[in-house]
């Protein structure tokens, strides 16, 4: 596997923090996830695959081994250290400040782990007026511009449907990581990769960041159209709705030919994509009004034979039980230790030689705690063992 002989150790809580280190787990790494108190909140997250099993836990956490002790104790801290003497990469996502106080400044780390990647993610950065705070997904999404642009002017500003910047953030966070991993193989010396939810959100807004510096206007929430090309969103038909995008001019000739409208063909607002686009909320009502003229069978029917862009809205479940998520394997099958069933989506990539796969479940907390002091030559220690919370 692409990672095979890396060691994570996993300090992350919720999912921001924990999905960076599954996904290098997935590519083979040796990923220790480090539980202290009741374990990471989300074990307890309804609904669940079993107690402590929280589904939403479940899929930010496969590929892992999990160690369960009290890191405020000596012991724990001893321990901390001797799992990141042996490490490769720790993650962590802290409020600022935290992993500094338990000893782990970034002087600190380059003085006492030089080889270590340490990936420091925090929700709005460690510098600026609001590098001391705390943070969750939605106050991201707030502050970041992103639900402003979301939902539409009805609605008003909207979070997304996900945690769109917990996602976010863990992705950003592995691609540092991965990048620091590659100058590491040359220079010999790990670093600090320091990233956080604002960062990668704000990162993301791609055309629409674009638009507002060519414009130093805001842009403002589309609903379920694009901000730019016109006719393309979510249109009713006669008998349901559809997504659709004309973009070719080609593509809107046989559009306006099959809705009957040739007088668009001469209208100067419809002309190109460009004059499309200017006059995009224009171009939504008329394709608004011919769309809901025909089935959503005759539509089909006539974006397949014209090979325009189109598709349906599906609920969760239909999406994960639709034809094409099954060819693609989109569901991964696990047994938990205690014998649970778990399904979760699977990873995001197929590699041709070296193919990610599972090879550990969800962990029960604490599961392979002895193990793991067996392989670094602590499991006897007194003071490490008194700091132990969990013996499996």
């Amino acid at each position: 596997m692409l990672l095979n002989g890396i060691r994570v150790i996993d300090l992350g809580r919720v999912i921001a923090g924990p999905l960076g280190p599954m996904l290098l787990g997935d590519m083979g790494a040796d990923v220790i996830k480090v539980e202290t108190g009741q374990g990471d909140m989300l074990r307890q997250q309804a609904p669940s695959f079993a107690p402590d099993m929280g589904g939403y836990f479940a899929t930010a956490n496969r590929n892992k081994r999990s160690l369960h002790v009290d890191l405020r104790k000596p012991g724990g801290g001893k321990l901390l250290r001797a799992l990141m003497s042996s490490a490769d990469v720790v993650v962590e996502n802290f409020r600022p400040g935290v992993f500094d106080a338990m000893g782990f400044s970034d002087e600190e780390l380059e003085r006492n782990f030089p080889h270590l990647v340490v990936a420091r993610l925090s929700a709005f950065g460690d510098v600026g007026p609001m590098g001391h705070r705390s943070g969750v997904d939605q106050l991201v999404q707030g502050y970041s511009g992103l639900m402003s642009i979301t939902g539409s002017a009805e609605s008003g500003p909207t979070r997304s449907g996900i945690a769109i910047s917990d996602v976010l953030g863990g992705l950003c966070n592995t691609i540092g990581i991965l990048g620091a991993l590659m100058e590491r193989q040359r220079s010999g010396r790990g670093q600090v990769v320091r990233t956080s939810l604002l960062e990668a959100t704000m990162s993301m807004l791609t055309v629409q960041a674009g638009k507002y510096f060519a414009s130093r206007q805001d842009p403002i929430a589309e609903g379920n159209h694009h901000p730019s090309i016109a006719p393309y969103g979510l249109f009713r038909t006669s008998d349901g709705q559809i997504q659709m995008m004309v973009y070719r001019n080609e593509d809107f000739r046989c559009f306006a030919k099959f809705c009957g409208r040739p007088e668009w063909l001469e209208d100067e607002r419809f002309a190109t994509g460009a004059c499309r686009s200017i006059n995009k909320n224009a171009m939504r009502i008329a394709a608004a009004e011919a769309m809901e003229e025909k089935t959503t069978a005759d539509w089909l029917a006539f974006f397949v034979k014209n090979d325009i862009p189109h598709g349906a809205v599906l609920t969760v479940g239909e999406a994960f039980e639709s034809a094409q998520a099954k060819a693609l394997g989109m569901i991964l099958e696990m047994t938990a230790q205690d014998g649970t069933d778990i399904s979760v989506p699977r990873f995001p990539w197929r590699f041709g030689r070296t193919p990610a796969k599972v090879r550990y479940p969800p962990p029960q907390i604490g599961e392979h705690t002895e193990e793991i002091l067996a392989e670094i030559g602590l499991k006897d220690d007194p003071e490490i063992r008194e700091a132990l919370l969990c013996r499996k």
